[in-house]
């Protein structure tokens, strides 16, 4: 009875002992370094899944609107949640393609996404912040633009929705670095699956 009693305890120690080096493991893995950063990208957690994405195209500043073919992209947390990634299912199917990166830089508070397409090839660099619930992005910071008529160079400012189901993405141009603005773009996204 004596040495049950004995070993029940030793192994309820080693038990206590074994959980309590798991829970110190686990705040351990996440350095207090990190947690500014990953609480800011928890921010862009309704974003994660797949979606069913069309992009819209307008030649007359917003009057009318041209769709493009729907394409399939996946939105997935990657190095650690450090980064959201967007990448199309397809890359080699018809139309325009884009993969992105974004992340949070807690040193400057700012996000940063880094988008490249398979047309022009130019790695675009663009930085900013949430504007009420929206996340707004410009290429303004890195210069990144794109040459146009008259040897004016083109800048974009991106405003990302963070709804569940269904979201849009706003793509306004600037000939003028950023004094004026007007619609280039829209993207609609209808979630096809959550990665919640």
């Amino acid at each position: 009875m004596y040495m049950t009693t004995r070993i029940r305890n030793h192994v309820f120690f080693l038990l206590g002992i074994a959980l309590f080096s798991v829970s110190n493991a686990q705040d351990e893995a996440i350095p207090a370094v990190s947690h500014a950063p990953l609480q800011a990208m928890q921010r862009l957690s309704s974003l994660a899944g797949a979606w069913e994405m069309t992009v819209f195209t307008t030649a007359d500043e917003g009057v009318t609107w041209n769709s493009g073919p729907a394409q399939v992209v996946d939105l997935r947390f990657a190095h650690k949640g450090f980064m959201l990634e967007e990448i199309p299912a397809a890359l080699d199917g018809p139309g325009f393609h884009m993969r992105s990166y974004l992340t949070y830089d807690q040193y400057r508070k700012v996000y940063r996404k880094a988008a490249l397409d398979d047309v022009w090839g130019v790695l675009d660099l663009y930085e900013g912040n949430f504007e009420d619930d929206r996340l707004v992005l410009t290429n303004l910071e890195s210069g990144t633009f794109f040459p146009v008529a008259d040897g004016k160079w083109r800048g974009f400012r991106l405003t990302l929705e963070l709804k569940e189901d269904k979201r849009w993405t706003w793509i306004d141009k600037t000939d003028d670095e950023g004094a004026s603005w007007q619609p280039a773009f829209k993207v609609e996204y209808k979630r096809i699956k959550s990665d919640a």
